[in-house]
């Protein structure tokens, strides 16, 4: 008989899932962040709500979530006005 042992290995595996932010636009000025939420957590798993100024959003999705919410959502009338979403790009570092 030899005098090996066996060690057990486990190898836990991470499972990455990429994100996406949505830019919103056309929104009532008075849309408040819980309202933006409720619309898009219809389409999939909301992971973050920006409001800002002047009629815009951002909404942080899955990746294939906001796919879905851009093709389902996208010109979806809220208070009379077309919804614009389109994928939010990282600015620049240098202004023109």
């Amino acid at each position: 008989m030899n005098k090996y042992s066996f060690a057990s290995i486990s190898i836990q595996m991470t499972t990455v899932t990429t994100t996406k932010k949505l830019l919103i636009g056309n929104l009532p000025d008075s849309m408040q962040r819980a309202a933006v939420e409720d619309i898009f957590s219809g389409v999939g798993k909301v992971l973050s709500v920006a409001v800002v100024r002047n009629g815009f959003a951002f909404v942080e999705m899955t990746a294939e979530d906001a796919d879905k919410a851009r093709h389902q959502l996208n010109g979806h009338r809220f208070n009379g006005r077309a919804m614009m979403i389109d994928e939010a790009h990282p600015r620049s570092s240098s202004r023109h």
